[in-house]
Parts: structure tokens; sequence; C-alpha cells
């Protein structure tokens, strides 16, 4: 609303003062051609026609042409003064940078966007110092200058251009833009117009995003073994659940605890003990061939591979193999006996996904079977349905 008002009292301003000069212009011009003609009348009327009749029409007829002539010249004058003046307003009204050049790279004009943006005094300083307002070369390594040239060419030639530009204000600061140049005609010459939008704070917004993601990121990983963390696991298999419950689909979970894991920290330390787990975590995901599935640290030494549409034979072909592969590692444990190295105990189980499911039962249906496996010798898996 204040914006309109601004623009509606800007508006009467303007024809208030195009109306006082064009009054003052037309009774100026009035007076000096009355004066004349009169001068002029006088002259012919004592000197050449000797007061007669036909010779007041002529003149007269004269003077009306001559006045009427003076008239529309100063209308036209006027009137192309202020459509000038009309467009620096508009052009100073623009919340963007904008600029305009001609085919020789010229700046013609500016709007004080433009002045405010890279740190000028007036747009005097502007036009007179704009060249120092890019570095030497662009990211792309190509000169600024020539690539300007190009850039201002081809706008002149296909009518609209948008690039980004490294711009440089006065001081030094790097000043990345997005600049739109458009070609048209001002004065009955072509020439560009260029809308710079500043992209500091974009930049810096997407930086900013960038580092949210990452850190958010974080949250998900296990800081020791850098594979997905229990939260992961939480999250995502209630969402796994959801997804194919609604095709009825299978998933296999496969929960895995190392072998007297805490006598192998008694005896070789914790620093051991946690080169371990980076191992067992690196075999483990090394075996998982699809995209979907996936292994994470659960807790301490527990980890949990999930298998979503996976039914009972590819869930047991998964766990023989995590068995060979974790025990061809061949870490050394000489209080595991009689393996002598470290090996694990799985249990695994497999359900028809549906909407009341939650991830904790198959957790618990798993560790039942895990219980299992260790009580019959360790070492192995064991299957239970869900």
């Amino acid at each position: 609303m204040e914006n309109n008002r601004l623009e509606l009292g800007q508006q009467k301003v303007l024809e208030k003062s195009w109306y006082k000069s064009m009054k003052f212009r037309v009774t100026a011009v009035f007076v000096f051609v009355s004066l004349i003609s009169f001068k002029i009348m006088l002259y012919f009327l004592s000197n050449v026609y000797h007061y007669r009749f036909d010779s007041f029409v002529i003149i007269g007829f004269s003077i009306l042409v001559v006045f009427f002539i003076s008239i529309f010249a100063n209308l036209y004058f006027i009137r192309k003064h202020v459509i000038s003046e009309q467009t620096q307003l508009v052009l100073d009204a623009t919340p963007l940078c904008c600029q305009l050049w001609d085919s020789n790279l010229k700046t013609i004009e500016c709007n004080d966007a433009a002045v405010k943006l890279y740190g000028f005094k007036d747009k005097k300083e502007y036009v007179r110092r704009f060249h120092e307002c890019s570095p030497e070369f662009q990211s792309d390594g190509q000169r600024s200058e020539e690539k300007a040239a190009m850039l201002v060419k081809k706008a002149f030639e296909e009518g609209y251009c948008c690039f980004e530009w490294m711009h440089q204000i006065p001081d030094g600061m790097p000043l990345p833009a997005e600049v739109t140049l458009v070609r048209v005609n001002y004065k009955g010459e072509y020439i560009v117009v260029g809308y710079t939008r500043d992209l500091r704070d974009i930049t810096n917004m997407k930086r900013q995003i960038s580092w949210l993601e990452a850190e958010a990121e974080k949250i998900y990983y296990d800081a020791l073994t850098g594979i997905y963390n229990r939260r992961y696991f939480d999250e995502n298999m209630n969402h796994i659940i959801q997804l194919l419950s609604r095709s009825m689909g299978v998933i296999s979970l496969l929960l895995i605890d190392l072998d007297y894991f805490k006598k192998y920290n008694d005896t070789y330390g914790h620093l051991e003990g946690d080169k371990c787990l980076k191992i067992i975590a690196e075999t483990l995901s090394n075996n998982l061939t699809r995209a979907d599935d996936f292994v994470a640290r659960y807790g301490g030494e527990e980890f949990v591979v999930v298998l979503p549409n996976t039914g009972e034979s590819g869930a047991r072909l998964v766990a023989e193999k995590l068995l060979i592969n974790i025990r061809n590692r061949n870490i050394v444990h000489k209080d595991n006996k009689p393996a002598n190295c470290v090996t694990i105990s799985i249990g695994v189980t497999t359900g028809k996904a549906n909407f009341t499911q939650t991830a904790s039962e198959y957790i618990k249906r798993a560790d039942e079977m895990m219980y299992i496996s260790k009580n019959n010798g360790r070492n192995a898996y064991t299957f239970g349905t869900l």
C-alpha cells in the first residue's frame, strides 16, 4: 500500500512538473511569436502593402502557421524530455542492479542499485570505473574482458543471455552474481540491459545447507566402524516394514555377535578390540551386494544385517557366507577354542511384512535364534521364522 502511494505521488509530481514546463514554454513562444509577427505585420503594412485588406489575411495566416508549428515543436521536445525522465525513474525503481551497455561495451547508464551494490559514490564514478569490477580471469580460466565481449555480442545477436559471473568490488572482495542480458530498443538504437543478482547470500546459504546435511548424516553413522548405527537401523527398519507391507513382501534380519569378545579385549586390549570391530564391520559390508541390503552396528560387539525382499533360503546363504568370510580374516583369538580366531554367532529370522510389525519384533526373534547358536557351540547360525 505504501509503495503504491509513493508511486502515485511520484507520478503526480512528474505530471505537475511536465504541465508547468509546457505552460511556461508555450507562453514564452506565444509572446515571442506575437511580438515578432506584430512587428513584421507593421513593416509590411506600412512599406509594402500600404494597409491593403488581403495583406491582413496573408500575414494573419502566416502568423498562425508559425505559431502552431512552434507550439507542436515545443510539445514534442517537452514530451521527449518527460519520457526520458520516466525511463530514468523506472530504472532507479528497479531493485536489481541494472546497467545499460552499447555494442562497444561502453556503459551508457546505471541505476541507484548498481551504485550501491559495487560501493561507488555516484553514477558518474560507476560509469567511469565499472571496468575495474571484474578480476582478470573468470573461474573457467577465460579472460574477463574477452568473455564479457563474447557474452554481450551473444545478447545483441540472440536477444537474451543468462550466466554466472564473478565480479569484484573495488576493495577486492569477490562478488558472485547471476547476470541476465536483454537486448532492447532505446532511443532508436539497440542496446543491452544487464540485470545483476547478488549471489553471495545464496552461496553462503548453499554452503550452510551442505554443512547441515553433512552434520545430519553423521547422526546415522557409527563413529568407530563407519557403518550405520542403531538410530539408522531403528528408523530405516520401520520404514522398510511399512513399505513392504503394501506388497506383502518379506524381510530377513540377521543379528550377529562376536564370540568371546570380552575375553578378546581382556587379552589384547581395547585398542585391538576396536581394530577387530572395524575389520568385522568392513567384512560384513563387503559381503552385501544388493543396494537395499545394509548392515548396522547395533551396540557393543553386536551387528545387524537387514535383507529386504529376501526369503529364508537367501537369508541362510548370506549367513553361511558371513560365517566363512569372518573366519577367513583369521583375526587371532587364542581364547576362542577350538577356532583360535575371531568367529561370530548369528540369529536369523524371516517374516512377511505387515503394518502391525515393528523392528523390535524382528530383533527379539533373531536374538532368540542367536542365543541358540551360542549354546550350540558358537561359530554358527540358527534360523527361526517370525
